[in-house]
């Protein structure tokens, strides 16, 4: 029986994240240049995503990710399957297109990533539910920990001008701006340096984060978490939490310090995990007292895969094809209306296309490669057994 609030939560995310990833799905190696002059929308606008969501959809969905683990390896174990093959199976084709995003079309790609890092924690499955629980703040502590010393670093780095300021209409700007439109193979280039770059270095810093928030999704699933929520104390505890240090983030972001904008990257990566337990929390709440508007989520979750590729395709063919200039003068309000344009569409088509269909036309390729590599396994397997 699937879970309610799993699936809204995972509509939710997926649609969330374009909120920014919108500022590099024209151009990748800049992402937002800010102008000279900053407009007073962009100070609102980057507000607004420091409360409600740098970081949050991405935290909220490698959750979800933990939780889709814990809930195939319970499916295994009542069809008699081996989970560990199983989940290997779906794993290795999740990078398999990974790859493929990564490098041909949008650099910024989460799958390969959250394969390798799913692929590391399969074997922790096993473990007792409070040592789940311990072993995620662990690893999110030493995430923090790392993240820490790097926003040192690079604050430093920011503090002797090693890394001066890009604004837009620049020398620099124009010149990257030039180089990176119309140019598919400078594109494919720079996607695949990012991605290499990110996954090799990712047990230095992120991966850590990533895989205990996804024990702690885990940890969530068997403890019922997704079900019930927080209690009073609880969401008074995880909301003060949130509130002190996304005000501390929105001070860095609104001071004239050079190392602001390293700092508040720090403290969205901190105060995500307690705002996305929060919007946890108030799925399950409107979940529970009937408020079925909130269903309308649940389909885009149920095909969160292709929405994910779709946003990267035809945002890649309009920011850097079609319209190409946009960049030359779009504001953060401008991509934010982007941004909410392309999530209504999704919202739309993923409602629409669910009452046609049993599931995303991507989700469907995915099932049937792994699925035909998990057969191979189980015939090797009892070939051996044989």
């Amino acid at each position: 029986m699937r879970i309610q609030s799993i699936d809204v939560l995972r509509g939710i995310a997926i649609l969330g994240i374009l909120l920014m990833n919108i500022y590099f799905h024209g151009i990748m190696s800049m992402g937002y240049v800010p102008f000279d002059i900053t407009p007073q929308s962009d100070i609102w606008v980057d507000t607004f995503n420091a409360i409600f969501a740098d970081g949050r959809f991405r935290t909220l969905f490698c959750i979800l990710f933990g939780a889709g683990l814990a809930i195939q390896m319970k499916s295994c174990e009542k069809k008699g399957f081996n989970y560990q093959d199983f989940l290997k199976s779906r794993l290795n084709w999740l990078m398999i297109f990974g790859i493929i995003h990564g490098v041909f079309i949008f650099g910024g790609d989460i799958l390969f990533l959250y394969a390798v890092c799913a692929l590391f924690i399969i074997k922790k499955l096993t473990l007792p539910t409070r040592d789940l629980f311990r072993k995620a703040k662990k690893w999110l502590i030493i995430g923090t920990v790392i993240n820490v010393l790097f926003s040192i670093l690079a604050s430093l780095a920011a503090g002797l001008g090693l890394e001066p300021e890009m604004v837009r209409g620049s020398e620099a700007f124009l010149e990257e701006y030039n180089s990176w439109m119309g140019n598919y193979g400078y594109q494919v280039t720079i996607q695949a340096i990012f991605a290499a770059f990110l996954v090799i270095s990712s047990p230095l810093w992120v991966f850590w984060q990533v895989a205990g928030l996804m024990l702690l999704g885990i940890y969530f699933y068997r403890s019922g978490f997704f079900k019930r929520g927080l209690t009073a104390r609880q969401f008074k505890t995880f909301a003060l939490a949130a509130a002190a240090l996304t005000g501390l983030d929105i001070f860095m972001r609104l001071s004239y310090f050079s190392v602001g904008s390293e700092v508040s990257s720090l403290l969205a990566s901190i105060s995500a995990i307690f705002m996305s337990i929060l919007y946890i929390h108030g799925v399950i709440y409107l979940l529970k007292n009937n408020h079925r508007w909130i269903e309308v989520f649940k389909a885009p979750g149920r095909m969160a895969f292709t929405l994910y590729i779709m946003q990267s395709v035809v945002l890649a063919i309009l920011l850097r094809w079609v319209f190409p200039e946009v960049h030359l003068t779009a504001s953060m309000t401008d991509y934010l209306a982007m941004a909410v344009g392309m999530i209504l569409f999704q919202l739309a088509f993923a409602n629409w296309y669910l009452r046609q269909f049993k599931q995303g036309p991507l989700e469907a390729l995915w099932r049937k490669a792994y699925l035909a590599s998990f057969a191979k396994k189980q015939a090797k397997r009892a070939e051996v057994l044989a």
